[in-house]
């Protein structure tokens, strides 16, 4: 049975004054760090229009961001699933796919460092959206990398908590590459030893999880 996921169908094209808000938006949430200082007329004025140019788009700054966390997140997700279908057996997956990963997160800088800084943010609609991304992350990367062979059966508890180490500790590094590019090949190196290490503890605990 062939595991490779299947191609979701393409999203609709996105309306140019759309993508320039939501981009606009990103860019001022980036630099003034959080979603909650934005300021509707500010972002609409970073975007080159007027204010009720938002409103044809959007019902509010939260929707807006809403919009923005969940296409980024979905893209990454099916990126991500892609590429580990991609390696061919017998590789190990963490160069292609967390080179992959930091390439990503160098192409969508502000959106992704918005999204990470979200997920430590107060309580509301966009943590709870950043945070059920990194679930689904989590949740895929267990799933694709047991039928692929790389990660053995394990306890589901143990085995989300291992993972959760491992996404919180690469999406750090991606924040790192994203701050110093020219690190790029020192930090894939470390995301590849410490998911080695996370994997080798597993393969070691899995029989006792099985006993």
């Amino acid at each position: 049975m062939d595991d490779t996921p299947e191609t979701d169908t393409p999203p609709a094209r996105v309306a140019p004054g759309k993508q320039m808000l939501m981009e606009a938006a990103t860019r001022l949430a980036a630099r003034q760090g959080s979603v909650h200082t934005l300021v509707l007329r500010e972002v609409a004025r970073e975007a080159g229009f007027n204010h009720n140019t938002f409103y044809r788009h959007f019902d509010s700054l939260e929707d807006m961001m809403h919009t923005v966390v969940q296409g980024f997140g979905r893209e990454l997700a099916e990126g991500l699933r892609q590429m580990r279908f991609s390696v061919p057996p017998g590789q190990p997956p963490t160069p292609a796919v967390v080179g992959w990963l930091f390439d990503f997160a160098l192409r969508h800088a502000d959106v992704f460092t918005v999204a990470m800084r979200e997920q430590y943010g107060p309580p509301g609609p966009i943590r709870d959206v950043v945070r059920g991304m990194l679930i689904r992350l989590r949740e895929d990367m267990g799933r694709d990398l047991i039928a692929l062979g790389v990660l053995p059966q394990a306890d589901p508890a143990r085995l989300q908590r291992m993972l959760h180490i491992i996404v919180t500790q690469v999406f750090q590094l991606c924040l790192d590459v994203i701050e110093a590019p020219r690190r790029r090949d020192e930090l894939l190196a470390a995301a590849q030893e410490m998911f080695e290490t996370l994997v080798a503890g597993a393969a070691v605990l899995a029989p006792r999880a099985r006993s």
